[in-house]
């Protein structure tokens, strides 16, 4: 029987410890988290240089619906995701691979959102508003956990008081200022800004707008209202 180096028989443990600490380190885990009260994740991570990162199968799910399913690579999603309102209405596909929305549903009559571009819109002009990857619903779901943590907006009487969230949506598609204003009968109207800096990058993109096949900058307002719990709603 030949005899195997010592030299030889070192490689061969390093490569057996590096395999195997390899292994080890892309080893899958389960995670769930709470977004709001009624919104749960759940998503797989591994760990890469002591870090933890989403790798993997992505679900979102109110209540026992899902709103949001997808894949992670890296930290990044990857792929075609599906996003759904609470009622499980398909709202948006967006494809990762190629930065394009390929479903979008309309809106309906009823809708608290309302698209501005600084332009005199004619009747030959053509315009698409902006969109927020992810959908109308788990897409401002980041904010609306940002609004119900303001205690500036807890004792706002909203039946009384107008609270719109304003996003101003650069030519490019980001979100370049988030702010909350307050009006109130017989007092000054009172301005918020948000802290975007609590919002992860796939928080802040946005399809741009066009006018006339030209990308603009564009703003986005939300009309706030209260549930039947009292808390704050967007959608």
């Amino acid at each position: 029987m030949p005899k195997i180096s010592i030299l030889k028989r070192s490689l061969i443990f390093i490569i057996i410890l590096l395999f195997c600490g390899n292994s080890f380190a892309q080893q899958i885990t389960e995670r769930k988290n709470t977004i709001t009260v009624h919104v749960t994740e759940q998503f797989q991570t591994v760990t890469e240089n002591g870090k933890i990162i989403k790798s993997g199968i992505y679900h979102a799910f109110y209540r026992k619906k899902v709103i949001a399913s997808g894949m992670y690579k890296n930290d990044k999603r990857v792929g075609t995701w599906l996003f759904y309102d609470p009622n499980g209405v398909l709202l948006q596909n967006f494809d990762y691979a190629t930065n394009k929305i390929t479903y979008e549903a309309p809106e309906n009559a009823i809708s608290r959102m309302r698209y501005i571009v600084d332009y005199q819109i004619g009747a030959t002009d053509t315009v698409i508003q902006p969109v927020k990857l992810g959908g109308r619903y788990f897409g401002y779901l980041p904010y609306l956990k940002i609004l119900r943590s303001m205690e500036e907006l807890e004792d706002v009487d909203m039946a009384h008081c107008g609270v719109t969230v304003k996003f101003l949506i650069s030519p490019y598609g980001r979100l370049a200022d988030c702010s909350v204003h307050i009006e109130c009968a017989g007092t000054a109207p009172a301005v918020l800004n948000i802290n975007t800096d609590l919002l992860t990058e796939d928080d802040k993109l946005f399809a741009p707008a066009t006018f006339n096949k030209k990308l603009v900058a564009s703003q986005i307002e939300i009309s706030c209202y209260r549930n039947d719990e009292g808390k704050i709603e967007i959608y």
